[in-house]
């Protein structure tokens, strides 16, 4: 019988464990520098506040991506944990492991009442958009928070020759401090669509981007690079 508990209990060596965790992050699929293996990492959290770092691969991602909602909060058993080789995998100081989520990890869902409220999340984290150009000067990553309420014309944008699919729109915050943004390619293919059925039904979606590496670009454009995540809500 496996007892339920926080992530810090949590080593390569323990059986039957359960841990209660909230997905706080689902980042985009990416395929490996050095090899053609495509994984699909995540962040959750416990009660505790700490997090960690859980990975699908290969042909687990589509079942893991489908199975898990961005805020949702689950009961985790029998995920594969091992040691931190490389630091930049480490998302909480307090916790030098990593998981990862394949068809043998057992996943239960919880009542919604007993999650974490999106919005409460988000905005425990995110930086005003008045901060944003301090960022850009420090080469700093930030969390943003906003409201998409508008679709500017460009659609695509050539760089070194090559002309990129890219989305030019405004985002305001509860401020009402409206900024110009650059949504590129992977953004546009995954939330696209649903991002222009949105403000066609005259609403406006709200999207939280983590770790965005902020830079100028054309005509005093904001965008994100490719390793930062996008989550878009109604």
């Amino acid at each position: 019988m496996s007892i339920e508990g926080l992530i810090t209990a949590v080593k390569p060596d323990s059986h039957q464990w359960t841990c209660r965790l909230t997905l706080i992050e689902k980042q985009n699929v990416r395929t490996g520098k050095t090899s053609p293996i495509k994984f699909m990492p995540m962040i959750l959290q416990d009660s505790a506040g700490t997090r960690v770092q859980a990975t699908a691969f290969q042909g687990d991602i589509e079942g893991i991506d489908q199975r898990l909602s961005l805020y949702s909060t689950y009961l985790i058993s029998n995920a594969y944990v091992k040691r931190i080789t490389e630091m930049r995998y480490c998302v909480d100081a307090n916790y030098p492991y990593v998981w990862s989520f394949n068809r043998r990890t057992l996943i239960q869902d919880v009542d919604p009442a007993e999650g974490v409220d999106f919005r409460e999340l988000a905005e425990s984290e995110t930086a005003p958009f008045h901060t944003i150009f301090d960022a850009y000067q420090h080469d700093a990553r930030m969390n943003i928070l906003g409201a998409i309420v508008k679709k500017l014309p460009r659609t695509f944008i050539v760089t070194g020759g090559k002309q990129r699919v890219a989305w030019d729109v405004v985002l305001v915050n509860e401020e009402c401090i409206p900024i110009p943004f650059t949504m590129w390619e992977e953004f546009v293919g995954k939330h696209g669509a649903e991002i222009e059925k949105i403000l066609h039904a005259g609403g406006h979606p709200l999207v939280l981007i983590n770790r965005a590496a902020i830079n100028l670009f054309q005509d005093g454009i904001l965008t994100c690079s490719h390793v930062c995540h996008f989550c878009l809500r109604p």
